[in-house]
């Protein structure tokens, strides 16, 4: 009997743990891995800061949602960067920033995400700030193509410097 009842409890233990870790689970967030559903990025759209086509380029597509959902397309992190850098923008409310996961191509929270800048992986506008979800994923991608790793709040104008003018290494690529 008392073998019986101590599987009984076991096993009630054992749900309640499942329990709990499913609950967990449910509610809590993970890094930049949120699922997010971005505006659409139509055909036709200009990216804010160079005038290019996002829909050009989906794998690099970056999109900055303001306060009242009005949003702004970007063919790349770099230029999305350069746009809300820029004065006019600084003063305006950001709701969320999104960005692809470069391994996984999923949107991911551009404010959450791990940035390698400087590899040797060419964008649309040549060196680019390349969004991860995960940090390991990163370092990585880090490891076997150069970079250096920052999150979003670590990115400046002086981190974008270095990462203009490679348009020229790129068409002979």
């Amino acid at each position: 009997m008392n073998h019986e009842r101590l599987h009984t409890k076991l096993r009630s233990l054992l749900t309640f743990s499942l329990l709990l870790t499913m609950i967990s689970i449910c509610f809590s967030t993970t890094s930049a891995n949120e699922t997010i559903t971005p505006p659409e990025i139509t055909k036709d759209m200009k990216c804010g800061n160079c005038n290019m086509k996002p829909a050009m380029y989906p794998a690099w597509q970056t999109t900055i949602i303001y306060e009242g959902n009005n949003s702004v397309a970007f063919d790349g992190s770099k230029c999305m960067f350069k746009y809300a850098f820029r004065p006019q923008e600084k003063d305006k409310k950001i709701k969320t920033i999104l960005v692809k996961d470069f391994l996984s191509g999923n949107w991911i929270n551009g404010m959450k995400a791990h940035y390698v800048i400087g590899s040797k992986q060419m964008g649309p506008m040549g060196k680019e700030l390349i969004p991860f979800a995960e940090l390991h994923e990163a370092e990585i991608f880090s490891k076997e193509h150069g970079g250096t790793i920052a999150p979003y709040t670590a990115i400046s104008k002086n981190t974008l410097k270095p990462l203009m003018g490679h348009m020229k290494q790129m068409k002979k690529m």
